[in-house]
């Protein structure tokens, strides 16, 4: 796992655009990009729609809560305005169907080149809250995951995730620092670095200095 780090949040925004840029139009209407919530990539995601980025590929979120698309907590009502054609999780639907059809979306799928992720304070990634999740090692690439605080998630889990080409990890702030510094010195303490174990390309990109 490679540290990159950015003297602020502002020339990380710029360089992940620049990452979309160079590999949204090159996508095959069978290959795709994962996309994932939170602060940051909703500022890289508002500046890809105003410079109009287009793909033939799929564009598809890391995890989505177990809510209406209209309920302001939705990763895919907060993301689809800027692209709109995000892959959008059946959250109508009961969450065991939800995920089975997220899950065979995916499985048609021939590349996916590039993967966004975040990074909680708790040290979870998609919605991979604890450790028995992140080290799933099944052919399922999509799970529900039900938690006691609702709502309830759908995850892309550790067979999506290995799939994946390079994984960019999205850590600003300084309330990342600390989890960053387990990331990268402890992995196996937290769902974040038993769920990425063995993958041969992931880079931790952040604007707080280690």
């Amino acid at each position: 796992m490679k540290l990159r780090t950015f003297q602020t949040a502002e020339e990380l925004i710029f360089q992940c655009l620049e990452t979309l840029r160079q590999i949204l139009p090159s996508l095959g209407t069978r290959d795709g990009v994962m996309l994932a919530g939170g602060r940051t990539p909703l500022e890289i995601y508002r500046r890809a729609a105003a410079e109009s980025f287009s793909t033939s590929g799929a564009l598809f979120l890391s995890d989505e809560r177990y809510v209406p698309v209209t309920d302001t907590q939705s990763n895919y009502g907060t993301i689809a305005p800027f692209f709109p054609t995000l892959e959008k999780i059946q959250t109508g639907l009961p969450i065991e169907q939800a995920a089975q059809i997220f899950h065979n979306d995916l499985h048609l799928l021939k590349n996916i080149p590039l993967g966004l992720l975040g990074l909680g304070a708790d040290g979870h990634t998609a919605s991979l809250f604890n450790l028995t999740d992140a080290a799933l090692r099944d052919e399922r690439l999509v799970i529900p995951v039900i938690k006691t605080e609702k709502p309830d998630r759908i995850s892309v889990t550790p067979a999506l995730l290995r799939r994946i080409e390079k994984i960019i990890i999205l850590a600003t702030g300084a309330e990342k620092k600390a989890m960053i510094e387990t990331l990268l010195e402890k992995p196996e303490t937290i769902p974040a670095g038993v769920a990425l174990a063995g993958h041969p390309n992931v880079e931790v990109w952040t604007d707080q200095a280690l």
